[in-house]
């Protein structure tokens, strides 16, 4: 639809990273489709504390060009910390710690909507939404 109408598509991907099918979606959307650029929260994907994120699309010069909207103004702090964490974790430990995420993911729901059944509530079914519960 962007494409056809030739108007920006931005990905907000704030909790994406930890799902390897969104990941596969958007990859898939910026081969086939439109994607100018993706966001990722640092905080939410990295973790990290708040105030960072990853900005990335399929076009150097679009994601350069919003790297230049913000010369001297934001914190490297992010940064820092982003680098830390994944030197810290390694290949291996990131690996480990997505591959974990999706292994628990179902028995989370089951016990999250046992919870909520007993207080007279129920978890929504988003079959094609792995991130979020509600």
């Amino acid at each position: 639809l962007c494409a056809a109408q030739g108007v920006a598509h931005v990905v907000n991907n704030a909790y994406g990273v930890q799902c390897a099918r969104t990941c596969a979606q958007i990859s898939r959307a910026c081969r086939v489709g439109r994607v100018d650029v993706v966001v990722q929260s640092t905080d939410k994907n990295f973790l990290v504390p708040v105030g960072g994120a990853v900005v990335a699309g399929p076009d150097a010069k679009i994601v350069a060009t919003i790297g230049k909207a913000y010369p001297g103004r934001a914190s490297a702090a992010p940064t820092v910390d982003l680098l830390c964490t994944l030197l810290g974790l390694g290949r291996r430990g990131w690996r480990d710690l997505l591959e974990g995420r999706e292994r628990r993911r179902d028995a989370f729901e089951a016990r999250l909507a046992e919870v909520a059944a007993a207080h007279g509530e129920r978890v929504l079914e988003t079959p094609h939404n792995r991130i979020s519960f509600g």
